[in-house]
C-alpha cells in the first residue's frame, strides 16, 4: 500500500478502533483512553499516515487553516494597498509555528465569502482592510459561528469599530512635524484608496487645528499619484516663494518624487524642507538622504490577528467565535523611523 493512498479507515482498521477515535487522536482530544491513543499513534507512525483536512474537521474539530480575505483587484492594485509580502511572511511564520496553514483569498462580494467558507472550511478568518469595514461580512461570519479577526480597531462617534485608525495615523504624522515647529505642512496622499486618504487628511487637519494653525488649501492633495504625478505637483508647491516647510508623503513614489524636486530646486532636505513618508520601504531607506517614516506595522498586526484566532482555539475543538478579535498591540499602531529628513522649521520661507 503506497503511503499516499493510506486513509483514516486504514488506520482505524489496523489499530482496531473506530474512525471517530482516530479523528480524536489526530485532534488531540482528551476523550480517548491512553491505550487506544498509543495504538493509533503507533499505527500512524508505522503506516506513515498524514491526516488530511477533512479528517481533522471530523466532529467539529479544527481544520488548522486560517483564511486571510483581501479585496479583489489586480496585482498592482493589491500591492498599492497593503504590504502583502511582509504580511505573508510574518503571517506564515506565526501560523506555521503553531501547526496552522494560511491562505489568502480575494473577496469582493458576499457570495465570494460564502463560497470560500464552504469550500475551504477555515477555522477562522482575518478580514484585511477595507473588508474589515464591511458589516455584511461580519454578519455572515456571525451567522456561521466562525471567528473573525481584523488588524486593529478605531473609535468613531463613540463606537468601537473594526479597522485601522487612519485619521489617527494622519494626525500622528502631522504632530511629528508640528513638534519640530512646522505649521506650513503639505499633505500628498498619493494613495489609490481614496477613503483612506480622506481619513488621513482629516487627521492632518485636526492636528494643525489643535496647534492653532490650519491646512493651506493649495497644499493638500488626496488624489492617487504615481512618481510622475508627484513630481509635477511638488514642482508647483516648492517653486514659489510661499511653500510648505514640510510635506507628508502617503506613498514611496510621492516621497521620492518630492525629494527629487527638492534637489532640482536647490532645496536642502531637511534644512529647507522636511519630509515624512507614511510607508516604510527599502527604497526610502536607501534614498539620499534616507527618508524618515511613520508607518503602520501591518505585518506584525496581521501576525497578531492570526495568533489571536489560534489562541481562541487552544484547548481542542474548533475556534469559538468571540465577536471580532483584534490584536492587543495597539501601542504598536505606528512606528517612527527618524532617519534624516526631519528638522526644525526654517525661520523664514
Amino acid at each position: 500500500m503506497g503511503r499516499g493512498n493510506i486513509t483514516i479507515e486504514d488506520v482505524a482498521r489496523e489499530a482496531g478502533v473506530s474512525r471517530q477515535t482516530v479523528s480524536r487522536v489526530i485532534n488531540r482530544s482528551p476523550n480517548v483512553s491512553g491505550s487506544a491513543r498509543s495504538r493509533v499513534e503507533q499505527v500512524i507512525e508505522t503506516l506513515g499516515y498524514v491526516p488530511n483536512a477533512a479528517a481533522r474537521r471530523m466532529g467539529g474539530a479544527r481544520s488548522y487553516l486560517l483564511l486571510a480575505a483581501i479585496e479583489g483587484g489586480t496585482a498592482g492594485e493589491l500591492a498599492g494597498r497593503l504590504p502583502l509580502d511582509r504580511m505573508l511572511l510574518e503571517g506564515l511564520a506565526a501560523c506555521s509555528g503553531q501547526g496552522y496553514h494560511l491562505m489568502f483569498k480575494q473577496i469582493s462580494q458576499e457570495r465570494d465569502l460564502a463560497s470560500a467558507l464552504t469550500s475551504l472550511t477555515p477555522d477562522g478568518i482575518v478580514l484585511l482592510p477595507p473588508l474589515d469595514e464591511r458589516a455584511e461580512f461580519h454578519h455572515m461570519l456571525e451567522r456561521r459561528g466562525l471567528a473573525a479577526a481584523c488588524l486593529a480597531e478605531r473609535h468613531e462617534h463613540g463606537r468601537v469599530l473594526p479597522g485601522l485608525d487612519e485619521a489617527g495615523f494622519g494626525e500622528a504624522a502631522t504632530a511629528k512635524l508640528i513638534e519640530h515647529g512646522h505649521r506650513q505642512v503639505g499633505f500628498i496622499a498619493g494613495d489609490g484608496d481614496i477613503v483612506r486618504s480622506r481619513r488621513r487628511i482629516e487627521g492632518y487637519r485636526r492636528a494643525l487645528a489643535e496647534a492653532g494653525s490650519r491646512a493651506h488649501r493649495h497644499f493638500v492633495s488626496e488624489e492617487p499619484r504615481d512618481l510622475a504625478g508627484a513630481i509635477d505637483l511638488a514642482r508647483g508647491w516648492l517653486a514659489p516663494t510661499i511653500r510648505p516647510t514640510a510635506i507628508i508623503a502617503g506613498t514611496e513614489a510621492v516621497a521620492l518624487g518630492v525629494l527629487q524636486v527638492a534637489h532640482e530646486l536647490g532645496l536642502a532636505v531637511p534644512r529647507d524642507l522636511s519630509l515624512l513618508a507614511l510607508e516604510d520601504t527599502s527604497g526610502l531607506a536607501r534614498s539620499h538622504p534616507p527618508i524618515s517614516t511613520l508607518h503602520q506595522p501591518l505585518g506584525a498586526l496581521f501576525a497578531g490577528a492570526c495568533m489571536r484566532l489560534i489562541e481562541a482555539g487552544e484547548g481542542g475543538g474548533a475556534i469559538r467565535p468571540q465577536g471580532t478579535l483584534t490584536p492587543a498591540i495597539a501601542s504598536a499602531a505606528h512606528v517612527f523611523m527618524p532617519r534624516a529628513t526631519i528638522a526644525r522649521a526654517p525661520r523664514a520661507v
